[in-house]
């Protein structure tokens, strides 16, 4: 046994030796075999004779006595001695044993498809396929492969006896190319009938293969599974139907006798033998010749084809071996440090190909693609190999302190200059091990990228020369300044970084800061509500400081005292409110004054005793005055004007809306007329104390305060407490001093009451410096004055700080948005900048003398000086107060009815007319058909005197003007007779113009006979009563030698145009002229018989010469006239003879020879004459020459006429001939000697010339075009020079000018620019403040508004862009949803003819059937299985399936009706309705095939039920087209919906909706109509079917009658029978029914086409409508578009 053992091993070794030596260094391929040997078990066919039992088959043999029926029995495995007659797939496999041409593998009899599968259980190389058969090869085959398993299949080829009828859409002959998938029918053919030989080559020797291993390659030739289908059988023509005998299936079979599928193991060239796939055990051995399917690998590969590198050889990618590379893969490199890689093409090409293999898992402290390099922490030993073990040594270094926390330099590097070992120390850190901080750093930390941190003590706030602790880093800070680096002020400091000397304190302002704490940065201190700057001194845009006079009430707005009528109701809120408060007052501001108003319409009217001043109502002690501003001149009160009062009456302001409880001092604004002393008294309510106010109101009762006549305003001594939520009302009553005496219009006027707030009753707000500084410089008085005041800088400051306090911040500046021109307003004050005409300080009403607030500003009111009774106009409507009889808004015309203004007089119109002319009088729309300046005639067609009473009455000429018998243009009244006398029309006359006047007839007094001008073309005297007649209009009298009924025609023996007045009288003899004399058109006369001439007056020839006599000669005359008429003629022919050259007679035939020759000559002359090659005086010789011979041929001319007179005509011909032979070549020489003496070589030269000339072409193009340039450069230089010298004179008239003009006045041009006054400097803040009325200030103004205008301009046009995007947008789905409705009706229309082809194809069948029932001696069996062919036709989808499909439709249609269904939705109903289509054409058909009379019978029954179905469909159908005639009567009435809004839509978006959605619900419509006509169709073949089958089931009945009545048979078949030709009948019946119900469905399925049409009609008329409106949005959009450039 050891022996044995032994042998085996050395044999393996050496097996294995061999198998690497063949692979040494190259390819190395398995050996090919057959795959078949040794797995029968996975040989597998579909077919085989006798499996169930004992099988009869036959062969096809002619000879007599030989057995040609066997038996197939393969029950069991095939055995020669005892299962000879088994016929199994495993026979097929080649075997060397005796008796092999007994075994074979055979199908069963007659079957068409049978397939042969070999199922391997691993990938192989196929190479070829040879089939040998026992019988016929089949008639079509076909052998496929697959690679994975048998989940998918490809074709290898096809082979067929007739490839177009078996495999009709595979190409057919050799293979073009390596894979090409064709039909072969080499191997197809019936002969030989044992045999015969199917060859496969995978790949056709014929190509030649580049790349073996490309993947289209590799993909071809390996397989997984292999079949073969064969799908025909050979037969002999025995099998037709009806026409074969029994048991002929059973001579045609497969059988297979060999089969060979040659291949090996799929190694890739990697190993060179395969073993088995499945380890076994040793005892077993595989059958000698097995092709195993595990490639043994090399070249240090694995897997079950070596398709993969081994574990630890993956330094180069796998390629398969190809040739002499052997492509095997390489061992990793890893320095001993691993034993595990995996190849990385990144590393592989970045490397250049060298090496891709990267290490997995070093060890030894080692990292890197070969485990060649230390890992973090480590660094390489010097005196070691990378290979060793303990090359890499740990560092020692600081982790806090060093780079990644410990890591060292792992190498020794001489060109860095690094050490391996050496620590990396971070930024701020150093020592040998990086644990030390370098000096001035502080906190070594490992979390610290740097290490340590620098002490980055501030210069400026740390103390010089002084470092940071160690371990906190804290600096020594100098004052003022604090933190870890001295980087910041203390509180109430800032400004570290900002100034030179350190922290400065924040300075916060007292009254606009809530404290003076501030930003340590930038100083910034906690402003209070819209208040800015870094001191809280500024007022944020849109917000101001209110000033001293903040609490202002107007006196005219006050409540009059003394129980008189209050004049304006005080109001109650100092807001800033534009229009209406609750109250019912206006609030006003004025210049930084509050002014309350209240909204009361009164009347104004003029107040005597002032001067443009405007009073409200008529109240006798206190009424409000209105002054008018001057312009130009500064405004010396507040408010819209006064209070007038009289002496002892009062005035009662209210008050309540104080913000801060204080002091206040009253101060009164006023004037006094006279000039006198006047005296006050003032009494506060409520009195008593408060918790605000401690002390006692100082006045409980009224006291008396003196104001002087000299003053203007007047501050009361004693201050007043006021508080806040109290409502508080200050009586002030007004007297004359007693020591000045009363006067007695004496008054006073009022202009207004402010509380002034007292600075020293706020607690902690300022100091006793500033206290001081505020009384110093006045601040009170001089915010007190009107009008703009300049405050000293002290004042300023104290004010505001004094103002954001009392208001808690800002106060908002509520600029009018239309009254102002922008929204921010002064800072102090907070006066807006208004728009012309404008006032107050919120710029919310119209200035006195104007009117109508509104973006502009307001509008002067302009009222008339004359026509007005005041200056002053309605501050809303604009209407002036007018003197009587006169109106206007400005009071500038008179009053309807008046004229001349502004002396305004009644019209003059004679009572006719209320309006006339404002300027001239003249009346306006005179009545009673009266005209005139005052209405004082009567209009044409009327008669009258209006001024004298008398009426205007209608002309009776002779009827009224209204009716159409009038013909007059006016009429008038005889003053003595009192007729009435008309001016007629031209052709009318009369004195009621009742007749015709002459050249006129007709007979006006008949309505519809007017008089009409006599037609007589201009032929009559028109002053002629008796030239036509006047009732016919005949003309009678007609001249210009004329006549007829319209002198239309020239009289007898006259000629011309009777129209045009040029009829002549004839010049002919009457004697030889006949009726008429002349032609009436020419005037020829027209001669008798025998007379001749022009005018006829002599003989013709032939006649005698006795005029007028003219008896005719005698007949001989005319014989000697003819006989010489010939002679002429004659003598005429030969004279024309001579002259023409191409005379065709005998005489000249010999001449036309040589005047050809003479032409030519001619020609050839001419011709070189036209291109001249010498001279102009060589050109005059040749002419001269040419000039006599051209004289000489004229004479030869000449002599020709008299041709007839030479008897030697031939002679002198040939005389002349040669002559001019010499003469032509005398010319010639002369042009040869002329050529040869200047133009030698005439073609050479003539290039040059020509080239010459082209040149000089260019240059003289180029020259002209310089010349151009240089004619305008002179013209342009001229022109300059001339405008040189004009602006040479203007300059010097402009110094002239500028010598004489004086300097102006630059205070006018600064006002203008700063808008300020001249003797003030213009320093930027006055100039630049928005209050300004300066050039600057209106230009900034203007610059803004143009920039927002431009920026709105810009988003409009993107606007446009936008809207022109979309519809774009809109037009292209548009497109695409009429190209999809377009490809959806292709589709349809497809499907249509395919199934109209499909009953065509019906028919015919139906037809061939009839056809072969008619036959007679018809054998039962065919008809039998005839009948079981029709009764297995069937509807295309089964009753259930159709009524889930028509459920479906039924769905779609109601999905159709809903008309703003969007687009994905009906996308997606589309996509359902064509899976329901597909479904319904490939519903399966029926597999069961009736065998007798009983299976019959139920599929009749099924039939009549299915009938019974397809009634209830159809019944279903009939509803649904109802249905969708109620969805086209809506879509109609929506598309006429949808076209009404069409008209008046104005956008395109709404348009490109409208028509989607009728298009959608047209498509929807077309696809719904469409669908149940193919159902209709369908149903309709469907019992055309059902019809043909009853029909042949009648036949067939018939037969069957026929030939059981011999015989006769049983009841029960008799029964069967009787019921089903009852089942037929009934049939029938409902499939008439059925026909009818279909006619009606087409005829409805017609109608809906129709209406269809009509829609599709509309539709189109309303897109054309849709494109019109389009494009006239696009133009509009264009020139919109254009506006805006």
């Amino acid at each position: 046994m050891q022996l044995p053992l032994t042998f085996l091993l050395h044999l393996g070794l050496l097996s294995f030796t061999k198998a690497q030596d063949k692979c040494h260094r190259s390819a190395c391929r398995p050996t090919t075999g057959d795959l078949l040997v040794g797995r029968s078990a996975q040989l597998t066919a579909s077919s085989t004779c006798g499996l169930d039992g004992a099988q009869k088959y036959c062969i096809l043999s002619y000879l007599e006595g030989e057995q040609k029926c066997f038996i197939c029995d393969s029950r069991f495995p095939y055995d020669p001695y005892t299962q000879s007659q088994s016929h199994t797939i495993e026979n097929v496999i080649t075997s060397f044993e005796p008796g092999r041409d007994k075994k074979w593998w055979q199908a069963e009899n007659g079957l068409d498809h049978v397939s042969i599968r070999l199922d391997l259980e691993a990938l192989f190389q196929f190479s070829h396929l040879i089939l040998t058969f026992k019988t016929f090869r089949p008639a079509a085959m076909l052998v496929e492969r697959s690679t994975d398993y048998g989940h998918t299949w490809k074709v290898l080829k096809y082979f067929a006896k007739d490839c177009a009828a078996s495999f009709p859409n595979i190409t057919s002959g050799q293979a073009q190319g390596v894979g090409d998938l064709v039909c072969d029918s080499k191997y197809s053919d019936i002969e030989p009938s044992s045999g015969g030989e199917v060859v496969l080559k995978v790949l056709d020797p014929r190509f030649e293969i580049e790349n073996p291993y490309s993947p289209y390659i590799q993909d071809l030739v390996t397989l997984t599974n292999l079949r073969i289908n064969f799908t025909k059988l050979h037969t002999l023509g025995d099998t037709l139907l009806g026409r074969r005998e029994n048991g002929s299936l059973d001579n045609y079979y497969y059988a297979l006798s060999n089969m060979v599928v040659g291949g090996s193991c799929f190694c890739h060239g990697h190993a060179s033998e395969c073993g088995p796939v499945q380890k076994v055990r040793g005892d077993v051995f595989s059958p000698p010749g097995m092709v195993h399917g595990q490639c043994v690998c090399q070249h240090h590969t694995d897997g079950p084809n070596c398709e993969r590198c081994k574990g630890f050889f993956q330094d180069v990618p796998w390629r398969p071996a190809a040739g002499l590379q052997d492509n095997a893969c390489r061992a990793c490199r890893c320095n001993g440090h691993s034993d595990r890689c995996h190849f990385d093409m990144t590393a592989y090409l970045a490397s250049g190909g060298r090496s891709g293999g990267v290490c997995e898992d070093c060890q030894h402290h080692t990292e890197g693609q070969h485990c060649d390099r230390c890992r973090p922490l480590f660094y390489r030993d010097p005196l070691r190999a990378m290979s060793d073990p303990y090359a890499c040594i740990p560092c020692e270094c600081d982790p806090d302190g060093t780079l990644s926390g410990g890591i060292c330099v792992s190498h020794s590097d001489p060109a860095l200059g690094s050490v391996a070992g050496q620590c990396l120390c971070k930024e701020n850190v150093e020592g040998a091990k990086c644990d030390q901080c370098k000096p001035n750093h502080h906190g070594l930390s490992a979390a610290d990228p740097l290490g340590c941190q620098p002490c980055n003590c501030n210069p400026l706030g740390s103390l010089p020369l002084s470092a940071c602790d160690v371990e906190t880093g804290q600096c020594a800070c100098q004052s003022f300044a604090t933190g870890p680096h001295c980087e910041e002020c203390t509180v109430g400091y800032w400004g570290l970084e900002n100034h030179l000397h350190g922290c400065s304190p924040c300075d916060c302002d007292i009254g606009g800061a809530y404290s003076n704490v501030c930003s340590p940065k930038d100083g910034q201190c906690e402003c209070r509500p819209h208040i800015t700057g870094r001191s809280c001194t500024e007022s944020a845009p849109g917000y101001f400081f209110a000033p001293l006079n903040f609490y202002l009430y107007e006196a005219e707005e006050a409540t009059p005292l003394q129980g008189l009528a209050p004049l304006i109701a005080a109001t109650a809120l100092p807001t800033c409110d534009v229009y209406f408060q609750q109250q019912g007052s206006d609030f006003i501001v004025d210049k930084g004054t509050i002014i309350l108003k209240r909204n009361q319409k009164q009347r104004v009217r003029a107040d005597e005793q002032s001067e443009g001043s405007v009073t409200f109502g008529q109240v006798p002690a206190v009424h409000g005055v209105f002054r008018e501003p001057v312009p130009g001149s500064p405004t010396a009160w507040t408010g819209p004007g006064f209070a007038r009062v009289l002496p002892g009456a009062g005035l009662r302001f209210a008050v309540d809306h104080i913000a801060l409880p204080m002091d206040f001092t009253i101060a009164i604004r006023y004037e006094i007329q006279p000039a006198a002393d006047w005296a006050v008294q003032i009494l506060v309510n409520p009195l008593g104390k408060s918790k605000h106010c401690p002390r006692e109101t100082p006045w409980p009762r009224p006291q008396s305060f003196p104001l002087p006549a000299t003053s203007r305003i007047v501050l009361l001594p004693t201050p007043i407490c006021l508080e806040p939520d109290v409502q508080y009302s200050i009586d002030v009553y007004f007297s004359q001093a007693l020591e000045g005496g009363a006067h007695a219009h004496s008054h006073i006027l009022v202009d207004s009451l402010s509380l002034i707030p007292q600075i020293n009753s706020l607690e902690n707000f300022c100091s006793k410096q500033d206290l001081d500084e505020y009384h110093l410089h006045n601040c009170v008085d001089i915010a007190l004055k009107a009008g703009p005041q300049m405050l000293p800088g002290a004042c300023e400051r104290l004010i505001v700080s004094m103002s954001a306090r009392l208001n808690n911040g800002a106060v908002a500046c509520k600029c009018h948005p239309q009254g102002s021109v922008g929204p921010n307003c002064s800072r102090l004050g907070g006066q807006c900048q208004c728009k012309p005409h404008v006032a107050g300080r919120c710029c919310d009403r119209c200035s006195t003398g104007s009117y109508g607030l509104g973006h502009h500003g307001c509008h002067p009111c302009h009222c008339h000086p004359q026509g007005s009774k005041s200056a002053v106009c309605d501050q809303i409507t604009g209407q002036c107060a007018c003197q009587g009889e006169v109106a206007g808004l400005r009071c500038d015309r008179c009053l309807a009815g008046y004229f001349g203004f502004p002396n305004c007089r009644p019209c003059l119109c004679n009572g006719f007319a209320e309006l006339c002319d404002p300027e001239t009088g003249s009346c306006f729309n005179c009545g009673g058909f009266t005209t005139g300046r005052n209405c004082e005639r009567c209009i044409d067609g009327y008669y009258g005197d209006p001024p004298s009473g008398r009426s205007c009455r209608p002309c009776p000429c002779p009827d009224v003007p209204s009716s159409n018998q009038y013909f007059a243009h006016s009429c008038y009244q005889d003053p003595w007779s009192s007729d009435v006398i008309c001016n007629c029309l031209q052709g009318y006359a009369g004195k009621q113009c009742g007749e015709c006047s002459a050249g006129f007839y007709g007979n006006p007094r008949i309505s519809g006979a007017p008089c009409r001008p006599c037609a007589c073309n201009n032929n009559i005297d028109v002053t002629d009563p008796e030239s036509c007649s006047r009732v016919t209009g005949e003309c009678l009298r007609c001249l210009h030698d004329t006549q007829g009924p319209n002198c239309q025609f020239c009289k007898p023996g006259h000629f011309g145009s009777a129209i045009n007045q040029t009829c002549r009288t004839c010049d002919c003899n009457t004697e030889g002229t006949q009726k008429p004399v002349c032609d009436q058109n020419t005037g020829m006369c027209r001669c008798r018989e025998g007379v001749s001439g022009p005018r006829c007056d002599r003989c013709a020839r032939g006649h005698g010469q006795e005029f007028p006599a003219c008896l005719p000669c005698h007949r001989c005359f005319d014989q000697w006239d003819r006989a010489a008429a010939s002679l002429s003629k004659a003598v005429q022919g030969l004279i024309g003879l001579a002259a023409n050259t191409e005379d065709k007679t005998e005489t000249l035939l010999v001449c036309e020879a040589d005047f050809k020759g003479l032409r030519e000559n001619m020609s050839e002359i001419e011709r070189i004459l036209k291109h001249p090659v010498f001279s102009s005086g060589e050109f005059l010789k040749a002419k001269d020459y040419q000039d006599s011979v051209r004289e000489q041929i004229m004479q030869l001319s000449l002599q020709l006429k008299a041709v007839h007179e030479f008897q030697d005509l031939k002679e002198t011909m040939v005389r002349m001939k040669s002559e001019a032979d010499l003469l032509f070549e005398d010319l010639r020489k002369e042009i040869d000697l002329r050529s040869r003496a200047h133009t030698a070589n005439i073609m050479d030269p003539s290039e040059t010339i020509k080239k010459h000339y082209q040149r000089s072409s260019s240059a003289e193009k180029k020259i002209t075009e310089t010349t151009s340039i240089i004619k305008n450069s002179e013209k342009t230089r001229n022109d300059l020079h001339s405008m040189f010298d004009t602006l040479s004179s203007k300059e010097n008239l402009s110094l002239e000018k500028l010598k004489q003009i004086t300097v102006p006045d630059m205070q006018i041009l600064v006002e203008k620019v700063c808008g300020v006054p001249g003797d003030m400097p213009c320093v930027l803040p006055s100039c630049g403040d928005p209050s300004c009325r300066g050039s600057r200030t209106l230009s900034g103004h203007a610059l803004q508004q143009a920039q927002e205008a431009e920026t709105v301009i810009h988003n409009l046009s993107d606007q446009v862009q936008g809207w022109k995007n979309q519809l774009k947008n809109v037009s292209k789905l548009a497109e695409v949803s009429k190209s999809n409705a377009l490809q959806l009706s292709e589709k349809l229309r497809n499907m249509k003819n395919q199934s109209e082809s499909e009953e065509e194809k019906m028919s015919l069948l139906i037809k061939r059937l009839k056809k072969f029932l008619s036959e007679e001696n018809v054998p039962p069996e065919d008809i039998e299985k005839v009948a079981n062919r029709v009764l297995d036709i069937h509807l295309p989808m089964a009753s259930q399936n159709l009524t889930r499909e028509l459920d479906k439709i039924r769905k779609l249609t109601q999905l159709c009706e809903d008309n703003g269904t969007d687009a994905g939705r009906l996308n997606k109903a589309a996509d359902e309705a064509r899976k329901v289509l597909v479904k319904a054409k490939g519903a399966e058909k029926a597999a069961n095939v009736l065998l007798n009379l009983d299976k019959t019978l139920n599929r009749l029954q099924q039939v009549q039920t299915t009938q019974g179905r397809i009634n209830s469909a159809i019944t279903q159908l009939t509803a649904e087209i109802t249905k969708i005639k109620k969805n086209t009567v809506q879509a109609e009435k929506e598309a006429k919906d949808t076209e009404n809004k069409l008209d008046s839509a104005k956008q395109q978006s709404v348009l490109e909706a409208g028509l989607s959605q009728l298009r959608t619900t047209l498509q929807r419509n077309r696809g719904r109509a469409a669908r149940l006509r193919a159902q209709a169709a369908s149903a309709q073949r469907q019992a055309g079917g059902l019809e043909q089958e009853f029909a042949e089931l009648n036949n067939q009945y018939a037969v069957l009658q026929h030939k059981t009545s011999a015989t006769g048979l049983t009841k029960v078949t008799l029964d069967k029978v009787e019921q089903l030709k009852e089942a037929a009948e009934k049939l029938a019946t409902d499939t008439e029914d059925k026909i009818r119900r279909i006619a009606d469905l087409e005829k409805k399925t017609q109608d809906l086409n129709l209406s269809r049409q009509e829609k599709a009609d509309q539709l189109k008329e309303l897109e054309d409508q849709v494109v019109a409106l389009k494009n006239e949005i696009v133009e509009r959009e264009n020139k919109y578009a254009a506006c805006y450039r």
